[in-house]
């Protein structure tokens, strides 16, 4: 069944000149898995040890050239949080609140111990400051010598969940006792994030005195109520009301009444009763002083704008959880496209779902609750909705693991297909001329001062590159700008397009792809669904990066040192600006060892790549040689090794307590250099 989307030697677009996957030489690239069962873009793929970041031609493997990945090996701890990170990119509401949050750490850090600005992190913020540097990476790609798009490395917002207590207790990451397996590991994280920006921006709002700012932002969106119903053979039912910004998909077979049929089960009929649980269990009644056999009934009475499902099937018990309902080979794309929830007038949750018959036509199918409840049990409960109420979603984006059967220390890898809006290539297009029309004028300035006898001390990231390359890669970009307003303003389904995320690895794809799971190696983690009008005329999600520009102000450079120095005082009037030389050098450590294993055949195996960590940095200005910065970075981490043959940095530089040095937090180190190059 669809042999284009699974066959291992085949894409299912067509790629473009600049892109073939099959002209990859194996000095180019390093696949981790050969086996032939899997396509080239689902491949666990690696930087080659031997290349570095900056010699290493990325953009090979990005087929979009606008949208880019991140590199970050599985082999690094808690590398399966960065599909989750890409994915809440792709969320534009999200996208919008995090990159506003961009220099409101302190006001959004929700304060533990005892609230010293060491242990202030702020999610949001750091999402910010990622997102910001996915858009840079992105707007500056044409302006590189060589025109490519370098992926991110998300190293400091992962690192950042390893301070988080909360993060700690719940079992999320790597090396904490019970955490979950890996492969349903992005599940659990992306609930933990979801509830955790949403105290942060709460908490922000709260400490924010304009009115227009948002009290909350996360719970409007995906936050769907529940009733619990517990019903007694003798006396009432016990009702209770929660809220929640997730749904776990239920598989339980016994439930359904279908045990000899349970492989025709659809996943309308999934998603229904997950959205009304019926669970048998033994509870005690007041009235009867005893425990008695009743059913408790968990049931929806809203309906969310983004339905977030948590697919619960993934890892080694996935057909024991329910993954079996994904692999069916006799539907086609069991995961639907397009769904219509209701919640009636009695409460009961009727579920439809577009689907494709053999005759290649398309009908709703319709799935219903078999036994509503009594109206009379939600008489007590206002929860300020008006029903029937019904909602029409579209596929929004999947995460899913990649198994990888060839390996024996490395079990699988998450990849993330999203839907993404014309409109979001129209920004990254615009952004990308307006850059290039900034240098080109800039190269103008320059080449007249250099005529009339003054000197070129101005360097910028294009210095290398020709203004008539420039202008030729301006004009490339203007004709795939408007070729895509052209695409935008045609078919309504047409304005999104399917995109393929596999670390630096960014492909194009079809939505047969992204919907069928009858391979052995891919398993469900994820499903998002976004609220439409109609099937007919679909609105992606409008791109709000411009309203959402934030800019990093010049008193992040006077900080107070964490140790008792000197504070830092810059005047802040002539700080360098555009095309102004300064000189940076940065020393780290490790905060974790390399971890490896020998294997049958008797060779090294790396299983955890080590990790290092900023902790000094200094900035010169050229112009005048004033030190900038020279700062030291408190590590919150644990340091496995100051690396002082190389750093010459040791452990009392580092100590709040026996530093001479201006000590300073990693954010207040970043957000210096952010501001530098935004200058």
């Amino acid at each position: 069944l669809f042999p284009a989307c699974y066959d291992a030697t085949s894409n299912p677009k067509r790629k473009t000149e600049e892109f073939q996957f099959g002209e990859m030489s194996e000095e180019e690239i390093f696949v981790q898995n050969e086996e032939t069962g899997i396509p080239y873009r689902y491949r666990l793929m690696v930087r080659p040890p031997f290349y570095k970041v900056y010699n290493f031609d990325y953009s090979r493997h990005n087929e979009t050239q606008l949208l880019v990945g991140w590199d970050y090996a599985p082999t690094f701890s808690n590398a399966f949080a960065c599909p989750v990170f890409m994915l809440l990119y792709f969320i534009p509401e999200i996208r919008a609140a995090a990159l506003r949050s961009q220099a409101l750490n302190s006001k959004m850090a929700i304060q533990s111990g005892t609230g010293d600005r060491r242990e202030r992190i702020s999610i949001t913020t750091e999402l910010g400051l990622l997102f910001h540097l996915l858009e840079s990476l992105s707007a500056n790609g044409a302006a590189f010598p060589d025109a490519e798009i370098n992926p991110c490395v998300p190293s400091n917002i992962v690192s950042s969940l390893l301070l988080l207590p909360e993060a700690t207790n719940l079992a999320l990451l790597d090396g904490v006792a019970g955490a979950t397996e890996i492969a349903k590991r992005p599940e659990a994280l992306y609930r933990f994030i979801m509830h955790y920006m949403d105290k942060e921006i709460e908490q922000s709002s709260d400490a924010n005195s304009d009115p227009t700012s948002h009290s909350s932002l996360i719970d409007p969106i995906q936050g769907i109520n529940f009733v619990s119903v517990i019903e007694y053979s003798t006396g009432k039912p016990k009702v209770s009301s929660s809220r929640a910004l997730t749904v776990d998909l239920c598989y339980d077979h016994k439930l359904y009444n279908k045990a000899e049929t349970s492989l025709n089960v659809r996943f309308g009929d999934i998603l229904r009763f997950s959205l009304c649980k019926e669970v048998p269990l033994r509870a005690w009644c007041d009235e009867s002083s005893s425990y008695e056999s009743v059913i408790q009934r968990k049931i929806a009475t809203s309906l969310p704008k983004l339905l977030s499902l948590s697919c619960c099937c993934a890892g080694k018990l996935g057909y024991k959880n329910g993954l079996q309902f994904w692999k069916q080979r006799d539907k086609r794309n069991w995961l639907p496209e397009y769904i219509e929830v209701e919640i009636a007038l009695d409460r009961s949750v009727v579920v439809r779902e577009l689907v494709s018959r053999d005759d290649e036509n398309e009908e709703w199918v319709e799935f219903k609750q078999s036994h509503p409840l009594s109206s009379s049990i939600f008489d007590n409960v206002d929860d300020g909705f008006k029903y029937p109420t019904t909602k029409k979603y579209q596929l929004d984006a999947v995460c899913s693991f990649i198994r990888n059967n060839g390996s024996e220390s490395i079990e699988g890898h998450h990849v993330i297909h999203v839907r993404a809006p014309k409109n979001l290539e129209c920004q990254a297009l615009r952004r990308q001329i307006i850059n290039l029309e900034k240098f080109i004028a800039g190269r103008e300035i320059e080449s007249r001062a250099t005529k009339g006898g003054g000197k070129d001390s101005h360097m910028t990231i294009a210095s290398r590159v020709s203004s008539s390359t420039l202008q030729q890669r301006k004009l490339k970009l203007q004709q795939q700008l408007e070729t895509a307003l052209r695409g935008h303003s045609e078919d309504a389904k047409e304005r999104c397009e399917w995109l393929l995320f596999n670390g630096f690895v960014v492909t194009k794809t079809t939505h047969d792809d992204v919907r069928s799971f009858t391979a052995n190696f891919k398993e469900p983690s994820l499903v998002l669904f976004r609220e439409i009008d109609d099937v007919n005329t679909i609105k992606c999600p409008t791109d709000v990066r411009d309203q959402a520009y934030v800019e990093i102000p010049t008193s992040v450079m006077n900080t107070t040192s964490i140790s008792g120095s000197s504070d830092t005082k810059h005047s802040t009037s002539n700080l360098p600006g555009k095309g102004d030389l300064v000189a940076i050098d940065a020393e780290f450590v490790c905060v974790q060892a390399e971890e490896s294993r020998i294997t049958s055949a008797g060779s090294k195996e790396i299983t955890s790549q080590p990790r290092n960590s900023l902790a000094r940095l200094s900035i010169i200005d050229c112009r005048s040689n004033i030190v900038l910065v020279d700062d030291f970075v408190f590590q919150r981490e644990q340091v496995s090794d100051y690396l002082t043959r190389f750093s010459g940095i040791r452990e009392s530089d580092l100590d709040p307590n026996t530093s001479p040095h201006h000590l300073v937090t990693m954010q207040e180190a970043y957000l210096k250099v952010r501001l530098l190059m935004d200058r």
